[in-house]
């Protein structure tokens, strides 16, 4: 069996971070709220033109505008029009930071 040693942790860079914030968004629901094809294409936007690392160290309001901001240059109006994207990718930027550091299993 394996442990978690909670004060050992090693943050997942580059594609990884990537494709673990977008492995999110795969499943019909998130913490409880629907993702529809228009949420997945916001935070795929947001996430890849994003850089993780200093998404994971911003504070809480930058990290929301930081995902935001690809979005409305990609696609004018779209958080407004679909506050299903808008509070997802709120939902990701707060849950970011734990999302992508990872917790090293010893033995």
């Amino acid at each position: 069996m394996n442990a978690v040693d909670p004060a050992a942790a090693m943050t997942v860079t580059g594609a990884g971070a990537r494709a673990v914030l977008l492995g999110q968004f795969e499943d019909a629901w998130r913490d409880g709220a629907p993702v529809f094809a228009c949420c997945r294409r916001s935070v795929a936007i947001a996430v890849e033109h994003v850089d993780v690392v200093d998404l994971a160290t911003a504070d809480p309001t930058a990290r929301v505008h930081m995902l935001r901001e690809p979005v409305e240059a990609a696609q004018p109006g779209q958080l407004d029009g679909h506050r299903c994207c808008a509070n997802h990718l709120a939902d990701l930027a707060f849950d970011a930071p734990g999302l992508i550091a990872e917790p090293i299993h010893t033995s």
